[in-house]
């Protein structure tokens, strides 16, 4: 019987595969029709103008790597005719700035932010320096805006002429951590968590287990909100020079001065010296005119775009010595499972694989900007790493907005760590997590039953896990956390008691963790790739940043697919303003749930520091 229905379910299957490969041909088809359309009905032929300003438009999310433009956005972009240039990497954003500085050409600097979605402070930190370079020249930096958000007005703050529209305002919450709990929900609906976990502070798990926070997990994430948000308050205040309390007042202060500019949103930011000047958008246009000229073809001031720029001013390549530089950025997953955005632990080891066998490559950066993940993956990417660590040629690390749990897993044997102060690191601690259903399923009057040959058989989402197999999980996930303390104790040169009082779960700052002895030294990455020449004994290099050729399979899948943030932001601005809060803890909690992928069920993983 059984043989029969496993016979049918297959029989399904290649029925629904044939279809999904035609609707796939068809889709392909119609996809190149398009871009015959799109490309050979446009002369993207640019010449740069005598005098113009650079127009820092950011649409999307800042970027640690380029992402693959995919079909419907493609098609999308024609179909409107949008201006609006593709999400662009931090590397991009720098080296615009750092040429036009010195270019005769460019005489202002423009920040269009309003499409850009909320990035991290390390992220809009090295952005940040990149326009405080810029402004070293002494041409002016504006930023136009009909309203900022948190995360945009944080880039604001850099330039010399805030404007904003009169309609407009400037939103300042503070940050904050808020997850769904589902404890009671579980035992509505009869479902049974089987929590597994080593860390006090190894937070991850409590939504499974409790309807609120715990006051440890309470006090953790407070400790790393505040020296976030106390960052954010210094630098602007600092670069507005304005007191902290315009930039969080208490709700009496604020209140107070709400209702003396009788709720006017755009007046109260001027009040408080969030603003330079109130201006409507073709006043934004003029002012910016008058210091670079108008241009009366497209009726706006003299322009033109950071992709533009770029193809226009990029330099051969540099005959200096190479620091091989390999960015890791998202979600540590094996390869048979890995998404877009994430942590492919099979290919990150042909990257470092293919740098140390490369011989014009005499030392490695690792940008690291990830949560963590699987276990096992971390495991191979580190022992790739160690691999590399024998051929001499000397390591280091730069953790981007967030390098914990198994991110700092894979950093922990590095010769020299770098770290932001506002990175978020640590979060040693390890867990499992399997949910099953045999209650739920006996409450619809349908229960497994059968026999086997020992009593590790038949465990799973419709029995549940009996005590034995319990036990044995549990067991492997202290081995973890001790393979985990060993690793950083020896990598670090620490003992393990001195790590077992950084570990169990902490998150900490890259400020705090460099006082803890995790991390040497504070600084992005332009830090870490010099400090990996110096280790190596170099003057003048150049960076390599090391890639594989993708198969014709994997580009098409790069390019249905996307970028998951690129696409998340997509899709968030789709909807109505009022739902956009509710969807994106939604869409988080969606993403945590995608990264358990681990095949023995065993995480190093950091939901909560994602997104800061």
């Amino acid at each position: 019987m059984w043989s029969v229905i496993k016979a049918l379910f297959r029989g399904i299957a290649k029925v629904l595969n044939a279809i999904r490969l035609l609707i796939t041909a068809l889709f392909l088809l119609a996809i190149l029709a398009f871009s015959v359309l799109i490309f050979s009905g446009k002369d993207d032929t640019v010449t740069l103008p005598e005098k113009a300003a650079l127009t820092l438009t950011i649409a999307g999310p800042l970027l640690e790597q380029e992402a693959t433009a995919n079909p419907q956005q493609l098609l999308e972009k024609w179909l409107s005719d949008s201006q609006t240039p593709a999400p662009m990497t931090m590397s991009q954003i720098k080296e615009a700035l750092d040429y036009a500085r010195n270019d005769p050409r460019i005489d202002a600097l423009v920040l269009e932010l309003q499409n850009m979605s909320e990035s991290s402070l390390t992220k809009l930190d090295e952005v940040g320096n990149a326009i405080e370079q810029f402004k070293r020249s002494g041409k002016p930096v504006y930023a136009l805006g009909d309203y900022y958000s948190q995360g945009q007005y944080y880039l604001a703050a850099h330039a010399d002429h805030i404007l904003l529209n009169p309609a407009g305002g400037v939103t300042l919450q503070g940050l904050g951590v808020y997850r769904l709990h589902y404890k009671a929900a579980f035992e509505r609906f009869n479902i049974t968590p089987h929590v597994f976990r080593v860390g006090t502070y190894k937070s991850f798990v409590e939504p499974y287990l409790r309807n609120d926070m715990s006051n440890e997990s309470r006090q953790d994430t407070q400790l790393w909100l505040g020296q976030l948000w106390q960052h954010y308050q210094d630098n602007v205040a600092t670069l507005r020079n304005i007191p902290t309390d315009h930039i969080s007042p208490s709700k009496e202060q604020l209140l107070s001065r709400f209702a003396a500019v009788n709720g006017h949103p755009a007046r109260y930011a001027l009040e408080q010296g969030l603003v330079d000047t109130l201006a409507n958008r073709h006043q934004m246009q003029s002012t910016v005119a008058e210091q670079v000229g108008w241009n009366h073809q497209s009726n706006h001031y003299m322009s033109v775009n950071i992709p533009t720029y770029l193809s226009h001013v990029q330099t051969p390549p540099s005959d200096a010595p190479k620091v091989g530089l390999i960015i890791a950025s998202g979600a540590i997953m094996s390869a048979d499972t890995t998404t877009p955005n994430s942590i492919n632990d099979e290919h990150v080891s042909q990257l470092i694989e293919q740098a140390r066998r490369d011989d014009d490559i005499h030392s490695l950066v690792l940008r690291i900007d990830s949560p963590g993940g699987s276990a096992f993956a971390a495991e191979q990417i580190r022992s790739s790493l160690l691999r590399f660590k024998e051929s001499g040629k000397p390591w280091v690390v730069s953790m981007g907005s967030t390098a914990a749990s198994g991110g700092y897993w894979i950093a922990a044997d590095a010769d020299k760590i770098y770290a932001a102060p506002t990175t978020l690191t640590g979060s040693i601690g390890v867990f499992g997590l399997f949910l099953t259903f045999e209650e739920a399923l006996q409450k619809l009057g349908l229960n497994t039953d059968g026999v086997g040959t020992t009593d590790f058989v038949g465990a799973g989402i419709t029995t549940g896990l009996p005590d034995h197999a319990k036990q044995m999980i549990q067991l492997s996930v202290e081995h973890v956390y001790q393979q985990f303390v060993t690793l950083v104790a020896q990598g670090r040169n620490m003992s393990p008691e001195q790590v077992e009082q950084v570990a169990q779960g902490h998150v900490w700052t890259g400020k705090m963790a460099e006082e803890l002895g995790l991390v040497d030294e504070l600084g992005h990455l332009d830090d870490a790739l010099a400090g990996a020449a110096e280790l190596a004994n170099l003057g003048e290099f150049s960076v390599k940043e090391i890639t594989l050729p993708r198969s014709a399979k994997e580009k098409l899948l790069a390019q249905f697919i996307g970028d998951s943030n690129v696409l998340s932001h997509g899709l968030m601005t789709a909807l109505p303003a009022v739902l956009r809060p509710a969807a994106k803890q939604v869409t988080q909690e969606a993403t945590a749930l995608s990264q358990f992928n681990d095949a023995q069920g065993r995480y190093v993983l950091c939901v909560p520091c994602q997104g800061f």
